[in-house]
């Protein structure tokens, strides 16, 4: 059996004694005894050490890193810890202490060994492990959704699982200590430094779910939670790591917006708090921040709020500290407001020997500085690290990113993502193949997502400060649909001072083509672009995040997050009053269990424009602007004369279109010459997803190359046998000459109705295509009782060459027909496209359908 620490010193203090070791003792008696004997056989610089919390550079505790030469004098994190008797050490990603699991569990474990073997106390080990925007530990570890991406979630239920989760899996790799969760409540959208870290501008639902998370991490997950960063940074306009922010609240504003996340997290039992660097005149007006303010940190936080856990500083080498004091000063001036523990001080030397000299000086007691290690200890042996300082490495991977892990991660991050816009009617995307540009902040994961889909993506990665060429690429990158990632886009001070992200999103929105927008961390961003009819917030990049977005781009599931915050306009320039853009709670929601389907009808008259002369690249235009899954076309040349250079018409389209195609004759003639291909005509469908089968019906059709034409069935009626998600969907395309005489209506109804009436009763149907006739026309009642009319749906337009009846009452183009298990959500015929650009002088009929997979 492997002895922990303390029952290996219980022995051989028995032995040594001659005494037996007692079973057990009373759990109340030993953290104040094993405090008490601590503090009394420690010297004062190993006291003094308690209070510091610093990084050290390198992957091991055994790894020589020059760097700590430069900064401690010394070489190896494990000599850094002996050498000022540290109390607390910190991880980074720059510091090379957080490269995977396997690896922070051996330098957690080296780094205990250090200390133990220098002071006999273990160290406090801790991270900025906040998920969302702030993380150290990367995958494989769990990546959580961040404060406001809960906050939009309404979940306390999920804050709670999500800190116990992320608690565990630190602990399993020997953090003890999460500075986490932030209880800042972002009441200013220019706040620099908070942002999507804190949960909401709401006190209340702040204060919710930050209790939730520190009863995760700590009850559930075992590990120290810090609430930060008292007395509240969610006001500022300033980053406290490069100035000093002053917060303007009054003390009844503050008791009001800024204390309650604190209030719950004490009332929950939070252990640690972290103080912030900013000025709150309410609340102390020496003009102190807060972490050197006696005032705050033990007025109010200590004998008002009757917190008596440890309190840590934020960084002390943030400038908005160190603008009034200097770096020998601040540290005691910390320890006299109340503070316990210093966090990375700019010169670990000269801040240790800074207290020892004011300690020795009699500036500060020595019992001041009891006060604080007795706190820093018992906080260890609370959260179990006098016994059980070392980790098992053998169960690191059985705790940390477990597949159940991942699954909860990936549904809380599915009820966070949030749907702003969708004025086009948009989403939910059809299952169908395309190609999507996905550009704009860290693409790659969305990307990833929506390939898995079965989408072509297109990446094209610009950062926050995208070159202007780089914005020209992804302009002219020609796709299905763009998703243009956004990411602080609003700070034109220090993130995108020369603001190309709101340059590149207006380019894409200029194109006319679909574009979503999607901001990545700030919800704020949209009020800084052109109106964008399609709008979600994320409020994380990370994989989690994109896959819940993939979801809802397709609708595997429903947006059901709310915004924690408001969105106001864009600030006047002039200070007028601002407009709300987007209110609290605000977010649109669809039925996931409907799948869409966007359905067109095109006549393209034999490709010609208004000038009669066919054009293949203004065809594709006219087609590709559609954005339609599925496209019937009529009057379709193939190889006819120099009107259409002679092409296969449709396969060109298909090719440029990047879709599969159907096409079915209605007439198919001879070469006019030797050599030269068959002449056809008739009708086509183009289709972004894979035909299983297809086939052309004859129908009854009066023909006008006869010169005495007869009623007699002639081919022409095209069918084409599709799979769209799980369900079978039959797509028939025709070009029907509806004469005036009702007899030849009649039978061409009743061909119809034969055709349509082999396929199986659960099958899709979609009749597109054009006719002469009127709906009302009593001949046509059988058809319209089998299918909804979509044309009707959409309402009739009239005026002008180009809308309809476009040449007598009799001549109705296109319609888009839909069987009964289709529902016709949105159906118009577009605006019209200019004539320079326009292929054909009909217009379209479009359909947006859904059916339940």
């Amino acid at each position: 059996m492997e002895l922990t620490r303390r029952q290996t010193l219980g022995l051989a203090a028995a032995t040594v004694a001659g005494t037996t070791v007692a079973a057990s003792t009373s759990a109340d008696a030993t953290p104040n005894r094993w405090v008490r004997d601590t503090m009394r056989r420690m010297t004062l610089e190993q006291k003094v050490g308690q209070l510091f919390v610093c990084y050290a550079y390198g992957p091991t505790a055994g790894t020589a890193d020059a760097r700590n030469t430069s900064l401690y004098g010394v070489a190896t994190p494990a000599e850094v810890v002996a050498r000022f008797n540290l109390g607390g050490v910190i991880y980074f990603t720059w510091t090379d202490s957080t490269k995977d699991p396997q690896q922070i569990a051996r330098l957690s474990n080296g780094l205990q060994e250090a200390s133990l073997a220098n002071s006999g106390i273990p160290l406090q080990i801790g991270t900025d492990q906040e998920h969302g925007s702030v993380v150290r530990v990367g995958p494989p570890a769990t990546q959580f959704p961040g404060g406001m991406a809960l906050g939009a979630t309404r979940s306390a239920a999920y804050a709670r699982s999500a800190g116990a989760i992320a608690g565990r899996e630190l602990k399993a790799i020997g953090i003890t200590t999460d500075f986490a969760p932030d209880a800042d409540v972002n009441v200013n959208p220019l706040n620099p430094v908070i942002g999507v870290r804190s949960v909401s501008s709401d006190p209340t639902l702040v204060a919710e779910l930050v209790a939730a998370q520190v009863k995760g991490y700590q009850r559930d997950g075992r590990v120290v939670s810090t609430a930060k960063h008292f007395p509240g940074h969610g006001d500022t306009a300033t980053d406290s790591h490069t100035g000093i922010p002053v917060i303007g609240h009054t003390r009844e504003e503050w008791t009001r917006i800024d204390l309650p996340p604190f209030q719950a997290a004490i009332r929950a039992g939070i252990q640690s708090i972290m103080t912030a660097h900013i000025v709150v005149p309410a609340l102390d007006p020496s003009g102190d921040p807060a972490t050197l303010s006696r005032p705050i940190l033990t007025g109010i936080l200590r004998e008002q709020l009757e917190f008596d856990g440890v309190v840590i500083t934020d960084s002390l080498g943030m400038q908005g500290v160190r603008d009034k004091y200097g770096d020998a000063e601040i540290p005691l001036r910390a320890i006299e407001a109340g503070v316990d523990q210093l966090l990375m001080p700019v010169d670990p030397g000269l801040a240790y020997t800074s207290v020892l000299d004011a300690v020795r000086s009699g500036r500060i007691s020595e019992a001041r500085i009891d006060e604080s290690v007795g706190r820093i200890l018992t906080l260890k042996h609370d959260t179990g690290l006098v016994d059980h300082p070392y980790v098992d490495l053998a169960r690191v991977a059985k705790i940390v990113g477990t597949p159940a892990n991942y699954a909860e991660a990936q549904h809380i991050a599915d009820r966070s993502t949030t749907l702003l816009r969708d004025d086009a009617a948009l989403l939910p995307l059809s299952p169908a193949p395309r190609t999507i540009l996905v550009t704009g902040y860290s693409p790659t994961n969305l990307a990833t997502a929506l390939q898995s889909r079965g989408a072509t993506a297109v990446v094209k990665d610009t950062g926050t400060t995208p070159t202007d060429a780089k914005i020209a690429d992804a302009v002219a990158t020609v796709a299905d649909l763009t998703v243009v990632l956004t990411n602080k886009a609003w700070d034109t001070a220090v993130t995108d001072k020369q603001a190309k992200q709101q340059k590149l999103v207006n380019a894409l929105l200029a194109t006319g083509r679909p574009v979503i927008v999607v901001p990545v961390r700030d919800p704020y961003d949209v009020a800084y672009f052109d109106p964008a009819p399609t709008t979600l917030v994320t409020y994380g990049s990370t994989a989690p995040s994109m896959e819940a977005l993939a979801k809802v781009l397709y609708g595997e599931i429903a947006p059901t997050g709310k915004l924690p915050v408001e969105i106001p306009g864009k600030p006047d320039p002039n200070g007028g009053p601002v407009p709300v853009m987007h209110p609290f709670g605000h977010g649109l929601t669809f039925d996931a269990k409907q799948t869409r389907l966007t359905v067109a009808s095109y006549n393209i008259h034999a490709g010609a424009g208004e000038d009669n002369v066919f054009d293949l690249d203004r065809t594709a235009q006219a087609l590709k602007a559609l954005d339609a899954d599925v496209i019937g076309l009529q009057e379709v040349d193939v190889h006819w004369d120099v009107r259409s250079q002679w092409l296969d018409t449709l396969a060109e389209l298909a090719a440029k279109l990047g879709m599969h195609l159907a096409f079915a004759p209605i007439y198919d003639l001879d070469p006019p010459a030797a050599g030269q291909p068959r002449r056809q005509y008739g009708v086509g469908l183009l289709s972004r997803f894979p035909l299983i089968r297809t086939e052309n019906h004859p129908i009854t059709r009066l023909s006008t190359q006869d010169p005495n034409p007869v009623p007699a069935p002639a081919p022409g009626f095209l069918e084409a046998e599709l799979e769209v998600h799980g369900r079978r969907l039959h797509v028939y395309c025709t070009h029907l000459d509806y004469r005036a005489d009702p007899s030849v209506r009649q039978l061409q109804v009743a061909d119809t109705l034969k055709i349509l009436a082999q396929d199986r009763k659960k099958d899709l149907q979609v009749l597109v295509g054009d006719f002469n006739a009127e709906a009302s026309a009593p001949e046509l009642a059988g058809l319209w009782t089998r299918l909804t009319d979509s044309w009707s749906a959409a309402g009739s337009t009239t005026g002008g060459p180009y809308t309809y009846p476009a040449v007598a009452a009799t001549k109705r183009i296109d319609f888009v027909t839909v069987g009964t298990n289709l529902n016709v959500l949105r159906a118009e015929v577009p605006a019209e496209v200019p004539v320079a650009e326009a292929a054909s002088d009909h217009r379209p009929m479009i359909a947006d359908l859904s059916f339940r997979p």
